[in-house]
């Protein structure tokens, strides 16, 4: 179901990443990311023709398939912010710096939206509050689930638009059988 291997995707992730990282920290960078994106274009294929052409999932699994792309948005999203945030700190990943996600996105936006036209900022806010529905960083701290917080507008389209914007950087690097450049 999904359009490339993991292997393809290993030059545009590099490509991103700044020079300088801990060699350790960039193979685990590239191997960690490159499945996360094959695992999003599995699960892209799956959302696009339900939401397009109707009902072809049980509503639940939707839902949750659209939570899951924003999860890996999120985590690609991480990984080259903070990766770009370590660097531009003079650091290489080496001792497991914690990183705010404050932190990580202003220089994900600064490399990948510099000109502020993509609208990434506001994107990854909003994969962010979609993954924080489920993800509890304080037990106890999820409130009453919305549901329709992983519709397919509210979650996959601003993950899938902020995915455009990070491939968009490199574009030449992108598997040319992916399915997460389309509209």
């Amino acid at each position: 179901m999904h359009l490339s291997t993991a292997t393809a995707w290993q030059d545009w992730i590099r490509k991103c990443l700044p020079d300088g990282l801990h060699e350790d920290v960039r193979l685990r960078l590239v191997s960690n990311l490159k499945h996360v994106l094959v695992a999003m274009e599995m699960k892209a294929a799956l959302i696009v023709p339900h939401a397009k052409r109707g009902r072809l999932l049980f509503e639940s699994y939707f839902h949750m398939l659209d939570f899951e792309f924003c999860v890996g948005t999120f985590s690609v999203c991480e990984g080259l912010g903070s990766a770009l945030w370590l660097r531009e700190k003079g650091l290489d990943g080496s001792k497991a710096e914690r990183i705010g996600i404050e932190d990580w996105k202003v220089s994900l936006e600064r490399k990948f939206d510099p000109d502020k036209k993509l609208g990434l900022a506001a994107d990854v806010g909003s994969v962010k509050d979609v993954r924080d529905k489920l993800h509890q960083d304080k037990l106890g701290a999820r409130e009453n689930i919305d549901w329709h917080a992983f519709s397919y507008d509210n979650a996959f389209v601003p993950a899938a638009r902020a995915m455009r914007s990070l491939l968009a950087t490199n574009a030449g690097e992108v598997p040319k059988t992916t399915n997460l450049t389309a509209e």
